[in-house]
């Protein structure tokens, strides 16, 4: 145990020298509950926020990380039990729990028996504490976590400090929103981040090859270690899934589904569904479905999307193809609106539909004639002002 305590004090002198920003999600949380988790894909800032309660509160709080060698011999509950028996910590974080064989069964017991021992832990975006033998759902509070809207971005790079627009009010008064906006050269910006805004560790490289090359080190460990060990594959199903993955960063949004990826691969249309949802629930593609009913409606996503838009540009694709500045402005749309869990539909009248809303998505010249008859919205790249109802792309950036 005291090792732990001496890697806990290594960790803490290091991120102490770092600049650490105060997301807005961070004050929604209430960490009241006995047992609390942070999920989300890799490098969305789960393990800054655990080092962050932990320094904020080093006399009640050990940091622990769930792959650690001392795992091995020892099990989590009986750490738990010294910790409660001879020391003051009162406040245990847990990095990666999802890498912990039985993590859940353990967890239950300690929050059986030791409930005045609070649990703050992060795992994998795909962990699911309502499944199997342990049902955690009556004694854990999950957060979710996602990468930097465009507002965040520029409040943490200090290019300017807006607060966050509700998706309704933005809809109706956009307008006004965006000749107030406090930001110059805003649709710069607005490229960078697209590029290489997402992600909070980008600011510790100077060069984007090493942005981009530890962005697709991060998606192959998300694929070889945490889809691996949540699903006990095997390399060669792993393989497939990394396949399928480069198929959607690599294709149009409606060009691939599981029909025809299972005739690519010459695998079951089974099979690829459930890789699919895989990579969809590590936090690495998003679908979007048809607001039809029935099962098959809801089984079969109509477009895939890569998680975010950096993924694209890490791919290296020919950014300057209209097809490829196409898939960039639906990825990003898509992205934020799932991010503040607004349901988002496939429409075949637009590209979109939005509660009652039909929302079509293209360069500054795209007009509102197609959606002729319908409540709906052009959404413009390269525009910085719109008009009734044509919304600048950016300004999605600020839903949260």
């Amino acid at each position: 145990m005291e090792k732990l305590f001496e890697i806990q004090k290594i960790l803490l002198e290091q991120f102490e020298k770092e600049s650490f920003y105060w997301r807005e999600i961070f004050s929604e949380m209430s960490l009241e509950n006995g047992v609390n988790g942070i999920v989300g894909p890799r490098g969305v800032g789960k393990t800054t926020f655990l080092l962050h309660h932990t320094l904020k509160n080093i006399t009640k709080t050990l940091y622990v990380s769930a792959d650690n060698l001392f795992f091995l011999n020892n099990r989590l509950v009986d750490l738990v039990d010294d910790l409660y028996k001879k020391t003051d910590i009162r406040f245990l974080c847990i990095d990666e729990i999802h890498k912990y064989p039985n993590w859940k069964q353990e967890l239950k017991n300690i929050t059986d028996t030791y409930p005045s021992l609070k649990i703050l832990f992060s795992g994998s975006s795909m962990i699911d504490i309502v499944s199997g033998k342990y049902d955690l759902s009556r004694r854990v509070t999950l957060y979710h976590f996602c990468g930097f809207s465009f507002r965040e971005y520029l409040e943490f790079y200090s290019l300017a400090k807006i607060p966050k627009i509700p998706f309704n009010h933005l809809i109706e008064n956009h307008l006004q929103i965006a000749k107030d906006l406090p930001v110059k050269h805003v649709l710069k910006h607005f490229n960078d981040y697209l590029q290489l805004g997402y992600y909070p560790f980008f600011h510790k490289f100077s060069q984007e090859k090493e942005k981009f090359q530890t962005l697709n080190n991060s998606i192959q460990m998300t694929i070889y270690e945490d889809i691996a060990t949540l699903h006990s594959l095997k390399t060669s199903t792993l393989s497939i899934i990394e396949r399928l993955y480069k198929y959607v960063i690599n294709s149009s949004p409606g060009e691939v589904n599981a029909s025809k990826l299972s005739n690519v691969l010459n695998k079951d249309f089974e099979s690829v569904s459930n890789y699919l949802k895989y990579l969809q629930q590590a936090g690495l593609i998003n679908f979007i479905y048809s607001d039809s009913t029935g099962k098959s409606a809801l089984k079969n996503p109509t477009k895939m999307y890569p998680e975010n838009t950096n993924m694209i540009f890490a791919s290296y694709l020919p950014i300057a193809d209209d097809q490829a500045k196409g898939k960039i402005r639906e990825t990003f749309f898509v992205n934020q609106i799932q991010n503040i869990s607004l349901p988002i539909f496939y429409s075949t009248i637009g590209d979109f539909k939005i509660q009652d809303c039909i929302f079509e998505i293209g360069g500054k010249n795209k007009t509102i004639k197609q959606l002729k008859g319908n409540h709906g919205f052009v959404i413009s790249d390269d525009l910085i002002i719109g008009s009734k109802n044509v919304i600048p792309l950016y300004l999605f950036g600020f839903l949260y």
